[in-house]
């Protein structure tokens, strides 16, 4: 069963940090160095010298960014700056976003504690794969901090809206914090204390299984801090030992967005645009379609419009090259003619879907680089223009558009105990860090 449970959340003084809306940042994982000397110079108590703090030329083992962002928190605490609720409780949280051709979408759900347990072992399922540099960064903000940050994202099944009609009625209320981000999303939250409620909630999501949508590197760095602290560390706090926050919401929330991550690949030796098509042209229709220095907004869009308009079928991807005057498209014309190209360890109902083909047969095959060792070769976008203009700039050498993966595919390969290709999924919008912590 997934065990959940209420706890005494820390949250940012309003009197003392100014704006809300300059001190909380995005996930660390997805800001950009500009965006980081961004963050840090909105306000000097930004959540950012906790999440992703600067590093220097002088740091060693017993000075770096880990030893500095515990030293902060340890401050803001002290003076302050960062206040503990006094009694337990869940925190009710709301994003309101601009979705194109959506409109204003809102997303909620709740905030809490979630029982770290071993894949397999307990129900909280992985969708995707996760690198290893990620993790042992995590690691060591984690045990020097010993504090959630930022909460994972994990979805539920609540088919009966069980567990939104435990609050429905209190995000119609003002909000106790709200904050707007550089990208125009409006974050809500509410603090949900009344024990009834809070017992409705746990009680409902206790059979469920939660399905992570955004955080695997920050619950596997939470398995492996609970695993050295069950070896010996027995003064770690359970709130951080045993527990992770997490931000859990309704698999079927009309808020639910999944946007494509476009993969760009960069640090390859050679790159030969016409090896890679011939390569793949047993395989697939390839089309040509020109992109003028002129047109670069319009081609953007001709692109995913045409790898769009058969996305139930799969299949359809964009490829862009470095030096090249043409994006080409590529249309699978047979799934059982790749198949043996494709890892044979993927489960038959995974071997079709878009991010499996692309690593397998595209990248692993057509440009012949080594899945296994891709980190460092391989960022990530949702952003499609971004990923098209850095190949034009020469910052990678290859872009890749891709259509998004849909709920119901992830859903499959968590219930089946696989994991997709890494950044198989970019839900949007992100959670803020900084809206809630949880501090041992």
């Amino acid at each position: 069963m997934a065990q959940i449970k209420a706890f005494r959340m820390v949250h940012f003084n309003g009197t003392s940090a100014g704006q809300l809306d300059k001190v909380i940042t995005p996930p660390y994982d997805i800001i950009s160095p500009a965006e980081q000397d961004a963050f840090y110079e909105a306000h000097p108590m930004n959540i950012i010298r906790l999440v992703l703090g600067k590093e220097f030329p002088d740091d060693g083992p017993g000075h770096n960014r880990y030893t500095r962002a515990a030293n902060t928190l340890h401050e803001w605490m002290k003076q302050g700056v960062l206040l503990r609720s006094d009694q337990p409780g869940l925190l009710v949280y709301q994003m309101e976003f601009d979705e194109p051709g959506s409109g204003r979408l809102k997303i909620d759900g709740i905030v809490a504690l979630v029982k770290v347990d071993e894949y397999g072992k307990g129900k909280v399922l992985p969708h995707e794969k996760t690198y290893k540099g990620p993790k042992q960064d995590q690691l060591s903000l984690l045990k020097a901090c010993r504090a959630n940050l930022t909460p994972i994202h994990a979805l539920f099944h609540d088919d009966e809206d069980v567990v939104t009609k435990a609050y429905e009625s209190l995000i119609e209320s003002s909000p106790d914090q709200e904050a707007t981000d550089p990208h125009g999303i409006v974050h809500r939250t509410w603090t949900l204390t009344d024990t009834d409620r809070v017992a409705a909630i746990v009680r409902a999501i206790a059979d469920k299984s939660l399905f992570i949508a955004d955080g695997h590197h920050r619950y596997e760095t939470a398995m492996a801090f609970r695993r050295e602290a069950l070896a010996g560390d027995t003064s770690v706090p359970e709130d951080v030992s045993e527990y992770v926050m997490m931000f859990l919401t309704s698999m079927s929330h009309p808020g639910l967005v999944i946007r494509p991550a476009h993969r760009m690949l960069k640090n390859l030796a050679t790159v030969n645009a016409g090896e890679i098509v011939r390569r793949l042209a047993p395989y697939f229709v390839v089309e040509e379609l020109f992109c003028s220095e002129e047109q670069r907004t319009h081609t953007t869009r001709d692109v995913v419009d045409k790898i769009g308009e058969e996305a139930h079928l799969g299949g359809r991807f964009g490829m862009l090259v470095r030096g090249d005057d043409s994006v080409r498209l590529f249309k699978l014309n047979n799934f059982h003619a790749v198949d043996h190209l494709i890892d044979p360890s993927m489960p038959k109902a995974l071997r079709n879907l878009d991010v499996t083909i692309l690593r397998d047969v595209i990248i692993g095959y057509g440009v012949g680089v080594d899945n296994e060792n891709i980190e460092g070769h391989i960022e990530y976008t949702p952003d499609p223009s971004e990923a098209l203009e850095k190949v034009r700039r020469g910052d990678v050498q290859i872009a890749f558009i891709i259509n998004p993966t849909r709920v119901d595919q992830v859903r499959r390969a968590a219930e089946l105990g696989h994991k997709l290709p890494h950044k198989s999924t970019y839900f949007h919008p992100k959670i803020a860090s900084g809206l809630v912590l949880n501090v041992g």
